[in-house]
């Protein structure tokens, strides 16, 4: 009941803060909607670990989450309102579990977009501004920390928990899969953002012409 409450209320804040956000623009409606598809998708397309414990808090398995790239592309406000609708089309329709739906979307989806949001912003401030540099801070850099961090939360709320997992049984092993996980996290986005960036450069939130084509 707890993940419920959390996500719910996660959600409806990030209504509150979206209700003129850039994901509802008319332009970009449509490219939330296939967001929304393409990323549930992803969250069910993974290859899993050897010796994956499935019982696991968040099982580690190669897939991409994307949170960061939502972030970089719309803010985090209407990244984490969309990832909502992506853990009930992607989690909820799939095998019907609220708790586990809402669950997921609080560790895959909320809090790598927070820690991707403070990546970009600290990016944005202390870097020039440089398209190679918007695109390795706010693409590479962001998904790979992001990823990393979140992991090492999942962790530590495992040994806190006491939850007998991977991350408990192996730790060195689970921390060499983390590690590669936010490698492959990180090139994902830092590649699709670099796409959109020479083809769809006003699908990107986080890019202003202005800035970075008179720097």
């Amino acid at each position: 009941m707890a993940w419920i409450l959390s996500a719910s209320a996660i959600f409806l804040l990030g209504i509150l803060n979206t209700r003129q956000g850039d994901h509802l623009r008319p332009e970009k409606r449509l490219l939330s909607i296939s967001c929304i598809v393409l990323l549930a998708l992803a969250w069910n397309l993974r290859a899993h670990l050897p010796n994956t414990n499935f019982d696991n808090f968040i099982d580690l398995s190669f897939h991409f989450f994307g949170a960061s790239l939502l972030v970089a592309m719309f803010g985090f406000w209407s990244a984490i309102t969309l990832l909502f609708i992506v853990a009930l089309v992607g989690i909820f329709l799939f095998n019907g579990d609220l708790v586990e739906t809402t669950r997921h979307y609080m560790l895959v989806g909320v809090i790598p977009a927070l820690f991707a949001s403070i990546v970009i912003k600290i990016s944005e401030r202390f870097f020039p501004k440089h398209l190679f540099v918007l695109i390795m801070g706010n693409g590479y850099l962001a998904a790979f920390l992001s990823t990393f961090a979140t992991g090492i939360v999942i962790y530590l709320l495992q040994q806190i928990l006491n939850i007998n997992s991977l991350g408990s049984n192996d730790p060195l092993g689970w921390f060499l899969g983390l590690l590669i996980l936010s490698f492959m996290e990180g090139s994902l986005s830092g590649m699709l953002l670099a796409i959109l960036l020479v083809y769809r450069p006003h699908w990107v939130s986080t890019y202003q012409e202005e800035e970075y084509m008179n720097a």
